[in-house]
């Protein structure tokens, strides 16, 4: 699993807050976590911004908390959390796998699944709602009997749900219908 680590495993920028135009970047690699700050100056006294740049391996962040503490206010702390993840070396696989072999992990997922993991991060979310999953699934994911609900759901999907699923149920429908008659050849 480690070959599907890159060596940077996050990276984030913005702008802080108002009324502050400092802007600053995040990088988390497998070794160390670089936080840097370019400092706005007012535009009257013709300053240049100086970057500022601090390096800390893991171990060294996970016990400096005014770094932390820095991010926290900067990036949130989802941010600081998911950060603080990374450096007790608790990743995240799933999104980090390629394409094709998520493509094909979601489409043996019943459709209920498929629109809970699609809310879980934005790379899922355009997976779930590529045309090259919806081609993939309608060829041969096997999907529930139960009954369409999709609320919370963004209307992209939502469309190729509803389709997806009533293409599904006329599938399944021709089957049975096809079986049937197999079956009542074979009686006479």
């Amino acid at each position: 699993m480690s070959s599907l680590l890159s060596e940077c495993l996050y990276e984030i920028s913005q702008q802080a807050a108002p009324p502050c135009k400092d802007y600053h970047q995040l990088t988390v690699t497998q070794t160390q976590v670089v936080f840097r700050v370019w400092s706005v100056s007012c535009p009257l006294r013709h300053e240049k911004p100086h970057p500022a740049e601090n390096k800390k391996s893991h171990t060294d962040f996970l016990q400096d908390i005014h770094t932390q503490g820095h991010i926290g206010r900067v990036f949130g702390p989802h941010t600081l959390d998911y950060v603080v993840n990374l450096c007790w070396h608790r990743y995240d696989y799933l999104v980090r796998l390629p394409d094709w072999l998520l493509l094909n992990i979601l489409s043996f997922l019943e459709w209920a699944d498929i629109k809970n993991i699609s809310q879980t991060c934005k790379r899922l979310q355009q997976l779930c709602c590529s045309e090259g999953f919806w081609a993939q699934g309608t060829a041969g994911a096997r999907y529930g009997q139960s009954e369409v609900t999709i609320e919370g759901v963004s209307p992209t999907l939502q469309r190729r749900l509803v389709v997806f699923h009533r293409r599904q149920v006329l599938s399944r429908l021709s089957r049975q219908q096809h079986s049937k008659r197999k079956n009542s050849v074979w009686h006479l």
